[in-house]
């Protein structure tokens, strides 16, 4: 089980002091500038696209040219429903049908359903390579256990050299 905190720790081992960031995740903004980050919105080092907003909107424009750019997104999966985040303060599943996907996400204050596009790895990876960005690892969730490849999703870094 992961927390905003797990992230925002993560964001400090960095050693980054700024970060542009879209996400769902009720409390992360108040975990990141409650550690001393600043949430921008110019060019940075350090670029976060959670909760799959890789299929909305690209993070390209907002990296630097020593970006560390971190995208969590789902990924293509078969009919069901999959558990994507269990965290303190919240709960995540993927439903489909095979063709429409849905994140529902699961708070305190209610639930929140958002129709989203999942990414495939190949093309998610391609679309980095063709802007100047490398893979650098990629894990599972905030857990850090390293990514099989089966999973519904997963956290994917990059750089730009």
């Amino acid at each position: 089980m992961s927390d905003v905190s797990d992230i925002a720790q993560w964001c400090l081992d960095t050693g980054h002091k700024d970060v542009v960031m879209r996400t769902r995740r009720p409390h992360l903004l108040d975990a990141l500038t409650n550690v001393g980050l600043e949430i921008i919105e110019e060019p940075s080092d350090l670029v976060m696209w959670l909760d799959d907003e890789i299929g909305n909107s690209a993070p390209w424009p907002y990296c630097s040219a020593s970006c560390e750019l971190l995208i969590e997104g789902c990924l293509p999966v078969e009919r069901g429903v999959h558990a994507i985040a269990v965290e303190t303060d919240r709960a995540v599943i993927l439903s489909t049908d095979g063709t429409e996907y849905r994140r529902v996400e699961f708070t305190e204050s209610g639930s929140l359903t958002a129709n989203i596009q999942p990414i495939a790895i190949d093309i998610l990876d391609e679309s980095a390579r063709l802007a100047g960005f490398t893979l650098i690892s990629r894990w599972i969730d905030w857990s850090m256990e390293t990514a099989l490849g089966s999973e519904p999703c997963h956290l994917s870094l990059f750089r730009n050299f």
